[in-house]
């Protein structure tokens, strides 16, 4: 096994003992990792860190990774008025992920005519009104989530087919760094 020396600085010895740590491998490993990730970075492909934030009705967590941009797409469904965004990301590892947003919007006119009746309510002072509450099915709502897939083809069925077929068309095409 070839062998490679790596002087560091005793000032920069902290970084690596630090960085071992977090990994959980052993020294070698973790340097190989971060060079991986500087190499996608730095080549120039689009990669880049990724934050995205995971969860439903107010509460989230933020998941990390790093990769580039695809392709997106929105599909409105009239009826419910529920729309869900798609956003396509390659990983680092050649790994696909899809980050879903799934939100129900009330109608922007129900929006202004419900704004309207608080605030000619709360101008005469009305306690003992009741106002207009909207049903359960009727509430705004928003889930977030981050789905990761191992090869291209296993998206079949989890995002809109007119968005498969332009990330088969981007796969297939060339990058350019132009």
């Amino acid at each position: 096994m070839p062998n490679k020396t790596i002087y560091v600085p005793d000032a920069d010895l902290a970084v690596f003992d630090h960085a071992q740590n977090v990994s959980g491998k052993n020294l070698s490993a973790t340097i190989v990792q971060a060079l991986r990730y500087f190499i996608k970075i730095g080549e120039g492909k689009g990669f880049e860190h990724v934050e995205v934030a995971e969860g439903e009705k107010g509460f989230y967590k933020r998941k990390r990774f790093i990769g580039r941009e695809l392709a997106s797409a929105t599909v409105t469904d009239g009826e419910s008025s529920v729309t869900t965004d798609y956003t396509v990301y390659e990983t680092v590892h050649g790994r696909f992920a899809v980050y879903k947003t799934i939100a129900k919007k009330i109608p922007f006119e129900q929006s202004i005519e419900r704004e309207l009746e608080k605030r000619i309510m709360e101008k005469i002072g009305a306690e003992n009104v009741t106002t207009f509450q909207p049903a359960e099915d009727d509430e705004e709502f928003d889930v977030c989530k981050l789905e990761v897939y191992g090869s291209l083809d296993l998206l079949s069925g989890h995002v809109p087919g007119d968005l498969f077929r332009t990330l088969h068309e981007i796969r297939d095409g060339d990058f350019l760094d132009i």
